[in-house]
């Protein structure tokens, strides 16, 4: 699978994140990045049980695309190059 950055959002659907969403998504169209949105309501990670703990942040999850969860021997080259091009891009685009 030659995916390219895959965007997992799921804890909270909270007008914060939606408007990071839009805005990865503005960027990735806009640089031309190759992305998937997907949402995922049964994944873990250390964000979520933060949440679970009692913490009150926002949590968005932003990687290479992957055949499985745990699958770094299965990321395309291109997936991670994408991911280091979205995440530049949203820091250069937060310091303006």
């Amino acid at each position: 699978m030659k995916l390219a950055v895959l965007f997992v959002l799921k804890i909270r659907q909270d007008r914060m994140i939606i408007i990071f969403r839009k805005k990865l998504v503005e960027l990735s169209d806009k640089k031309k990045i190759p992305y998937k949105l997907d949402v995922y309501p049964h994944y873990g990670s250390d964000g979520s049980a933060a949440l679970r703990a009692g913490k009150d942040f926002r949590v968005a999850l932003i990687g290479p695309g992957v055949a499985a969860s745990h699958g770094v021997e299965r990321t395309h080259k291109k997936g991670i190059e994408a991911t280091i091009d979205l995440c530049l891009a949203y820091i250069n685009y937060s310091f303006k």
